[in-house]
């Protein structure tokens, strides 16, 4: 079992940092598998980051006295976490989220990629389902969701579980707040640019639930729309036409690749090809409402 040296100053080797939003009942499930870390608990924090102060936590929350729940009036969970940036002592930061659930072994692992070299560490995120029959949402989840492996090949990783070292969000600087999605993929391109390594760990496991419903992949595809034209700044409009033209077009990549795949039944390869149509020309139709002033991007 891998310990991290003792700080000369008795300080936390690592900070875990959670945001959430309107989301107490798991965040209790989340402290609990904290608290069952193989990891030492004098060797590490967890600083929990509400996103809105007027929600205070029930009285049934109790944390452990290293631990931390402090405030970030900014909306969006990029804000959140660079809170909790500001907020933390550890030279290693671990990112989660309240919906997520760590495996007992997840900081250890993730401390041996480091110490072994990793600059940062993109670990695997296991789905969970509501039960054995899946509906078309959650069939397009596991067709879609965390492909973490293929992330870590292009130099990012969802934050979902992302673990680094402190310094180089010294050296690179913090997530872009103003993003309400894609804020680390942006930070993971500025890493990679900047030559820090990173590695996939399937041993490095947080287990995350399926999205189920049509609803939140749609919010989700128009913060990522919105995110999308942030990234392009920059650019004219008229630059942007051929993204928007290739928005409607179909899915024909997606295909083939499905067509591949393993690990999907059939039905579920339909079910999920079926989604990211949609889902593609959503997104498109809602960029346009935002080029054209008809749509606001929204505060969450």
């Amino acid at each position: 079992m891998i310990q991290p040296p003792a700080h000369p100053s008795n300080r936390p080797f690592v900070s875990v940092i959670v945001p959430t939003y309107h989301d107490w009942p798991r965040v209790a499930q989340l402290c609990e598998a904290l608290k069952k870390q193989t990891l030492k608990p004098d060797r590490f924090e967890v600083v929990i980051v509400n996103n809105d102060p007027d929600d205070p936590p029930p009285a049934s929350l109790s944390l452990p006295t290293a631990w931390q729940l402090v405030s970030e009036a900014q909306p969006g969970s990029y804000a959140a976490r660079n809170r909790g940036l500001n907020q933390s002592q550890g030279e290693v930061v671990a990112f989660t989220d309240s919906d997520c659930t760590p495996a007992p072994q997840w900081l250890e692992n993730g401390l041996t990629h480091l110490i072994s070299g990793a600059g940062r560490v993109a670990g695997r995120v296991q789905l969970t389902y509501r039960g054995a029959r899946l509906n078309w949402v959650e069939k397009y989840e596991k067709a879609y969701a965390f492909p973490q492996q293929r992330y870590a090949d292009e130099g990012v990783s969802v934050t979902a579980n992302l673990i680094t070292w402190r310094r180089h969000f010294d050296d690179i600087g913090y997530f872009n707040s103003k993003l309400l999605s894609g804020g680390d993929t942006e930070w993971g391109l500025r890493a990679t640019s900047a030559g820090v390594p990173i590695v996939y760990a399937a041993d490095v496991v947080v287990a995350h639930p399926a999205r189920c419903g049509l609803r939140e992949l749609l919010t989700k595809r128009r913060r990522l729309a919105a995110a999308a034209l942030n990234v392009r700044a920059a650019r004219s409009r008229s630059g942007l036409f051929i993204p928007l033209l290739r928005g409607i077009m179909p899915p024909v990549q997606h295909c083939r690749a499905l067509v591949k795949r393993k690990d999907l039944t059939w039905d579920e390869k339909a079910c999920a090809l079926s989604m990211v149509y949609l889902l593609k020309v959503y997104g498109t139709w809602h960029r346009v409402l935002l080029l054209t002033g008809r749509r606001q991007p929204e505060r969450r």
